[in-house]
């Protein structure tokens, strides 16, 4: 696709974890417990802001009707995380983190910070609202394509996990709920997949440069994407940084075919969708279908709707998925599902019964007939996202799976934060913090010892830590075969079938220390870290591949030669350190076979 000529515009908001030792608005540690013996229930309504607006994903929420089970253990949760009391003073340790983040990205750190409440009522906080403080602004970071502004840079919460959801009823643990989040929103002039990517990546670097959490899930995105004549959408919780090109990609692309359908609709005369859903019920009565039979023996409703014109239209590609399953998102959205007249119905056990519904919704063939089993709100929100057809692409949130997204609800309204009154402003002034070296600047030191791939590479990996602290231990070994160990000779032991994780990296410096002093050879690491995880100790390892002496190995290069007469001496070479399985150095027995030939 064309993106200039489609007028794509991105925007990023990246969630982090920092890696405190407590929460953000009390002093519960931050850990994962093993227990939570701890259950409260709630139910979340959404009330008018000060200036009398209700929310509309708020709105949205509360008419789902559910009801929210939060599990919790005293020894990573308190009454704050309950809402039963109020919040403490803000986390300094994390603020400074937070200002860290804002100088290295350029940021306006704002004079006075002012804790404000977002209102947030799908359960994912017991008080119906996530805090949050605003502590930069009007930064800035360069890519291939030019500078990208950095919006905000903002402290807050991280919200509870959830557990489960069944019949209406959410589950939620709450050791997360609290922890500290920094989040940094772009603007949205980003004109390509490409760049999102860069942009993000580099905002990644410079993240784990400070005291973050890292892991999977200790870093989410959301991704704000629009065309010309589409609309902005909102793709949350996305973490898969190599798919973010893709997930772009398919979100500008079920745009246009949003508006191509929008096109097609006009052309075939269709104005406006004025039927109404209607209870069928009765017809599937007797149904071959089992789901559908069930249905209605749980005393369940079936409704129908007729879509005036939209023969054809339901099997249309959107990209991923087609329009039939994008319209199913907003009933399963309202617990319901949907089938329609452009699916296989005989497939479906369900041609008689369509023929039935075609007749009492008098429609003909230009027309396309569904059912929704579940709330008669669910058909409806189909009913509504049909009629959103005419218009074009709807302003929404989704949800990222598989470099695809699905409907989720709508998009906040801009009067959803209001003051936190329980915390007093903060003036940053006081406030002073030392810049750690970032990681775009540590792989240009990285790259005067490692070729620019591997440099790359492991500034970018977990393990980088290590890396860099072998180097400083021991600066007599070579920096490649450090590098190497951890990206490559590590993964070839886990492709292996040996469990790493059972590896401590504390015995992995041990034996780098081991290298170091020539107790062991480089080319015995790889054997040495499959000792390590089938549980042998750094003192088993220098037993059992310490280096051989001088003595040794002439006896066995004495063998090499007598047994393999007139070979060529790279022959013999290979041959020898076959034998020695590690425990020589090449260049010893290099110069010790050229004295003994």
């Amino acid at each position: 696709m064309d993106y200039s000529k489609l007028g794509l515009r991105v925007g990023l908001e990246i969630h982090q974890q920092l890696a405190t030792k407590t929460k953000l608005f009390c002093r519960c540690p931050v850990m994962r417990s093993e227990e939570l013996p701890l259950l409260i229930k709630r139910k979340l309504r959404s009330v008018a802001s000060e200036l009398g607006d209700v929310d509309p994903a708020a709105l949205y929420e509360y008419l789902r009707d559910r009801n929210f089970i939060y599990r919790a253990n005293p020894e990573s949760s308190c009454l704050v995380e309950l809402d039963d009391d109020p919040p403490k003073d803000l986390n300094l340790e994390a603020l400074e983190i937070a200002v860290q983040a804002c100088k290295l990205l350029d940021c306006n750190i704002v004079d006075e910070l002012h804790v404000m409440r977002k209102t947030v009522i799908d359960g994912s906080s017991v008080s119906g609202f996530q805090r949050t403080v605003l502590v930069g602004t009007d930064g800035s970071i360069d890519t291939s394509l030019g500078p990208v502004g950095i919006n905000t840079i903002c402290l807050e919460e991280d919200s509870a996990t959830k557990i489960a959801e069944k019949n209406g009823t959410i589950e939620y643990r709450l050791d997360r709920l609290g922890i500290p989040l920094i989040e940094i929103a772009t603007g949205s002039e980003i004109k390509t997949p490409q760049q999102a990517w860069e942009v993000a990546e580099k905002i990644g670097l410079i993240l784990r440069s400070l005291r973050v959490v890292r892991g999977i899930g200790s870093i989410r995105q959301d991704v704000n994407v629009s065309i010309r004549e589409g609309s902005r959408v909102e793709i949350k919780g996305f973490q898969e940084l190599g798919k973010m090109s893709k997930l772009i990609e398919n979100e500008a692309q079920r745009q246009v075919l949003l508006l191509q359908i929008k096109e097609e609709l006009h052309k075939r005369g269709v104005k406006d969708i004025k039927e109404k859903a209607t209870d069928v019920t009765d017809i599937f009565k007797n149904t071959k279908n089992n789901l559908l039979r069930k249905f209605v023996a749980d005393g369940k409703r079936i409704y129908a709707v007729k879509l005036p014109s939209f023969s054809g239209l339901l099997k249309q590609s959107l990209g991923a998925h087609t329009l039939g399953k994008e319209l199913s998102f907003y009933a399963e959205a309202h617990g319901g599902g949907i089938m329609h007249a452009d699916e296989d119905l005989e497939k479906y056990k369900i041609a008689g019964e369509f023929i039935a519904l075609k007749e009492k919704l008098a429609a003909n063939k230009r027309d396309v007939i569904l059912i929704s089993a579940g709330p008669l709100n669910a058909v409806n929100a189909v009913l509504e996202r049909a009629r959103h057809l005419l218009r074009g692409v709807p302003e929404e949130t989704r949800a990222s799976y598989d470099s695809s997204s699905r409907y989720t609800r709508p998009l906040p309204g801009s009067g959803r934060m209001y003051p936190e009154t329980d915390i007093k402003p903060i003036t940053t002034a006081m406030i002073s913090v030392e810049l750690p070296k970032t990681l775009v600047e540590a792989m240009e030191v990285e790259k005067k010892k490692l070729h620019k791939d591997m440099a790359e590479q492991i500034v970018k990996s977990k393990l980088y830590p290590y890396y860099k602290a072998t180097i400083e231990n021991n600066p007599e070994i070579d920096p490649v075969f450090v590098a190497n160990t951890f990206l490559s000779t590590l993964k070839d032991v886990k492709r292996s079938g040996y469990d790493i994780d059972k590896i401590q990296k504390d015995d992995i410096a041990a034996l780098f220390s081991l290298v170091a002093r020539n107790e062991i050879a480089k080319n015995s690491m790889r054997e040495a870290l499959i000792m390590l995880a089938k549980g042998n100790s750094t003192n088993d390892i220098r037993k059992s591949l310490s280096m051989m002496s001088e003595e040794e190995l002439r006896k066995i290069i004495r063998v090499v030669i007598k047994k393999n007469p007139g070979k060529k001496e790279s022959v013999l070479m290979g041959l020898i350190m076959e034998k020695v399985s590690g425990r020589a150095i090449g260049a010893t027995v290099a110069r010790l076979l050229k004295e003994m030939i």
